[in-house]
């Protein structure tokens, strides 16, 4: 039988820790601009934002340092789109 820590170490290196630190980054978001950004990906060290509000859009350009140290992404580019949230 495997050991449970085995499973864990297989997640990290497939990068499959991603989906937590998306809801983990949604949560700050939720908190900050309720309901107006939806973290949509985080890919080979982007992070793609997306908001319907292009003020949102612009305050989120002057706080993605903040957003980043937070979950400590500390190697990620911030992408913020204008658009649909869906």
């Amino acid at each position: 039988m495997l050991e449970p820590e085995y499973f864990a170490k297989k997640r990290l290196q497939l990068g499959m820790d991603r989906e937590d630190i998306l809801t983990q980054i949604q949560a700050t978001l939720d908190d900050w601009y309720p309901g107006q950004v939806r973290a949509k990906k985080l890919h080979q060290g982007t992070l793609r934002l997306v908001t319907p509000n292009s003020s949102v859009a612009s305050d989120l350009r002057m706080r993605q340092i903040e957003l980043c140290t937070r979950h400590a992404l500390t190697e990620t580019r911030v992408a913020i789109t204008v658009g649909s949230l869906n």
